[in-house]
Order: C-alpha cells, then sequence, then structure tokens
C-alpha cells in the first residue's frame, strides 16, 4: 500500500481533527490521504467519485445518521471497508450497522489511537479477503473447472454441499484453517464438520441467534457475513461464513457454496481490547490505562485552544503501614474512602485516575485564576470532614499532595508534568514526616 487514502464522515468537528490525531499517530511510517465531509449526501458524493482504503462513519451526522450511508454504499455495489463509529452505546445500533455492510464498529468514548488503528488494519484486511472471495465466486459462476483450480489456492475455506447440506467438495484450505482432512469430511453434513452444538455456549443469547438463523438461513442459501465460534483442531476458531446458491439451467438450485474466513485474530483481538477496562475495579475511578487515554486527548485540545491545565497527583499516606498492622482489607477500606473524597473534591469535567497502589492522579481541565489554592483548600476540608465522621477506631485519611500547572506557552509532555507533580507531592510528604517527628 503506498499511500492510505481514507474517508471520515462526520460532523463534529473536534472529533474529526481528534481521529486524524489518532490515525497519524497509529501510521506514522504510511503516507496519508485523509478525506473529511460532514454530510450524507457530501459523503455519498465522495465515495461514489473517489477510491478509498477505508471509509470510517460517525453515526450521528446532523439530522441523518452514518446507518444512510453504509446502506447506499452497499446498494450502490462500493465494496471498500466501513468502520462505525457510535457514542450512543446501544448494541441495536451496532448490530444494524454491522448487518447493513460495517466491518468493525468503535465506540467514541472509548476510542485510542491503538485501538482504531488496529480497526483499520483489520477491516482492510478483511475487505481484501471479501474481494478475494468475491473474484473466487465469479470465477466459479464461469467456470467449473476454474472455480476448482482456483479455490484450491484461496487463503478460504470453500465448500460446496448439496441441498441437503451433504458435503461435495472441500479445498485443501480446510486443512490448513481448521485441521481437517478434506477427503475425511466428504459425504457428511455441514451441521456435523462446522457447526458448533447448541449447548457450546451456554446463556450466550447472541451464539444461540446466530446458530438458529445459521440453520434456518442455511435452508434458503443466503449467508452474509455470521461469524461463528467452534472449537476446531483443539483450538477455538472464529469463521465468518458466507454462502451462495448455484442454480441449474432451468432455475432450480443445483448446490450451496459456502466460503469461510479465518477471522480468529481479529475476533480474540477484538474481545481482549472489548474486555480492556479503563475503570480501576476497587475504587471505581479510571485505571492507569483510562487516565492516559483521556489525559492525552486533553493535552492536544489544550494545546489546539490555549488552555491551561492543573496535575493533582496524590499519595495515601501510612497504606503500608495499614497494610503490615490491619491487613489488606483495611487497606483496601482506605484506598476507597481515598477515592471517595477526590470525587467529593474534584468536578465531573476533571480526570480522575488511580495509577496503582496508594497513587491517584487528577488533571484539573478547567481552572481559574487560584484553582490551585481552591483544590488544596476544598481537599483539606474534605478530609478533615471524612476523619470527624470516623468512629474511634477507625483509619484516619491523609494524603500528600503535589499540583503543577501545564501551560501551553510554555509546553512540556504528560510524563514530564506528572513526574514534576511527583517530586513535589513527595516533597510535600517529607515535609509532613519531619513536622511529626518534631512533635514525637
Amino acid at each position: 500500500m503506498i499511500e492510505m487514502r481514507i474517508l471520515l464522515i462526520d460532523d463534529d468537528e473536534e472529533d474529526v481533527l481528534l481521529v486524524r490525531d489518532y490515525i497519524r499517530e497509529g501510521f506514522k511510517n504510511i503516507s496519508l490521504k485523509i478525506t473529511d465531509v460532514q454530510t450524507v449526501p457530501d459523503a455519498l458524493e465522495r465515495i461514489l467519485s473517489d477510491k478509498f482504503d477505508i471509509i470510517i462513519v460517525d453515526y450521528m451526522l446532523g439530522d441523518a445518521d452514518g446507518l444512510e450511508v453504509i446502506e447506499r454504499a452497499r446498494m450502490e455495489g462500493i465494496t471498500t471497508p466501513i468502520i462505525f463509529l457510535t457514542g450512543q452505546g446501544d448494541e441495536e445500533i451496532v448490530l444494524s450497522a454491522m448487518k447493513k455492510g460495517a466491518k468493525d464498529y468503535l465506540n467514541k468514548s472509548r476510542i485510542t489511537s491503538e485501538l482504531l488503528c488496529h480497526a483499520i488494519m483489520n477491516a482492510i484486511r478483511l475487505g481484501e479477503l471479501q474481494a478475494m472471495r468475491l473474484d473466487a465466486e465469479r470465477a466459479l459462476r464461469e467456470s467449473e473447472l476454474r472455480y476448482r483450480t482456483l479455490v484450491a489456492f484461496l487463503p478460504a475455506i470453500v465448500c460446496e454441499m448439496s441441498n441437503d447440506g451433504v458435503i461435495d467438495f472441500l479445498n485443501d484450505s480446510a486443512y490448513k484453517i481448521l485441521g481437517m482432512i478434506p477427503k475425511e469430511l466428504i459425504g457428511k453434513t455441514w451441521r456435523e464438520c462446522f457447526l458448533p452444538p447448541a449447548d457450546a455456549n451456554p446463556g450466550d443469547e447472541d451464539f444461540s441467534r446466530n446458530l438458529e438463523k445459521f440453520y434456518n438461513i442455511l435452508t434458503l442459501c443466503n449467508i452474509n457475513n455470521l461469524e461463528l465460534k467452534n472449537k476446531l483442531a483443539g483450538v477455538d476458531k472464529y469463521i465468518n461464513w458466507n454462502s451462495t446458491c448455484l442454480y441449474k439451467d432451468d432455475g432450480t438450485p443445483n448446490s450451496i457454496i459456502c466460503v469461510g474466513t479465518d477471522v480468529t485474530e481479529v475476533a480474540e483481538l477484538r474481545q481482549r481490547l472489548h474486555k480492556l477496562s479503563i475503570v480501576d475495579e476497587l475504587t471505581g475511578l479510571y485505571n492507569r490505562r483510562g487516565f492516559y487515554a483521556l489525559a492525552e486527548q486533553q493535552f492536544k485540545m489544550a494545546g489546539r485552544y490555549n488552555k491551561q491545565m492543573l496535575i493533582v497527583f496524590l499519595d495515601l499516606d501510612g497504606l503500608k503501614r495499614i497494610n503490615d498492622t490491619r491487613g489488606h482489607r483495611d487497606g483496601d477500606v482506605i484506598i476507597k474512602a481515598a477515592a471517595d473524597v477526590l470525587k467529593d473534591t474534584f468536578r465531573e469535567a476533571d480526570i480522575i485516575g488511580r495509577m496503582g497502589g496508594d497513587e491517584f492522579i487528577v488533571l484539573v481541565t478547567e481552572m481559574g485564576d487560584e484553582a490551585e489554592d481552591t483544590i488544596k483548600t476544598r481537599l483539606s476540608a474534605n478530609i478533615e470532614a471524612y476523619n470527624l465522621s470516623l468512629r474511634e477506631d477507625n483509619m484516619t485519611l491523609s494524603l500528600s499532595t503535589g499540583i503543577t500547572l501545564y501551560d501551553p506557552e510554555k509546553p512540556v509532555t504528560l510524563d514530564e508534568l506528572i513526574a514534576a507533580a511527583d517530586a513535589l507531592m513527595y516533597r510535600d510528604k517529607e515535609l509532613k514526616k519531619a513536622g511529626r517527628a518534631q512533635r514525637a
């Protein structure tokens, strides 16, 4: 690929800039040509007149939506892979987009450069495989001999079977993908060889619906982009199935051709990325990964809009002593108490994270001239209120803090700013120790 050509369809200028930044960050060594449009008519005009390697479309486009773009593109025979962006979190919307022809979807609230660029490469890969599949299907309609030769080398499973589901032919790729010898499967039924048992995924409603759909649609000889999981050759395999019917000269069905593409790597990556939570389980705050992902977005916008911000680095005093003397359960209690105090101290617009162990961090995204003093005062008052509410045997809360200012006129990296706040926090902790020593 000499140049990656990307069409970005989004009417939110800020989101467009953010997605552009993510793409450039993830494809530093690739020449990029990114075109962006804001409306459905402009998008359709571009799709029909220009050639792109990938199309990224947002769900909300003013009075219209991205589903219309996907549907119209597929109606016009456009096979360019499409990634669907949504901030709605509605599974029905996502399911509709995938049915209409989207190759993948991403939730805008969780998008990162790594996730977006993985999705782009995977969608292009699937699009290339789909193009190969379509070429193979066109070839087999033209010549049975040409079809047999071509599918032998196609990097996808090609299965021909009778109308009652008995396998008549499998190409050699079936062995490479499934670990099954094609000759041993000839004469067996489709369901015996490829479909997982109904109880393979107990309690998984999506799986059950897909399996039922597969059985029903198979009778109609028309399956499109149906992904099923099965344990084949001792390992989990995810196969994306498509089927079509070959007809006799008199118009009656002759046989069914099924093409299966191995999408195991893509499916597992999608699952891993889906499971990667950005929230710390104990406190409900963002974890390190979540904080960095959101903070880096804010840093880019701060530079663009010339905004000042604050980094507040905090350390929970005495956590090791509590864990050693009272146990980790009590340690978890004081960690959660610290998190609650921080939630009360900062606003919803601020990004609060737990960096791990006894360390917390906050990015104050909007601040006045006296924001640092206000934060210190509010934090001190909330800590005091918490300690006054304790019973005699409860643990008191103490936090050491370091605060640094981000000035877009003197730009530094996020890590540099955090390191400076960390150093100030450590100085605060040492001053507290010295004060306790004098009082003793």
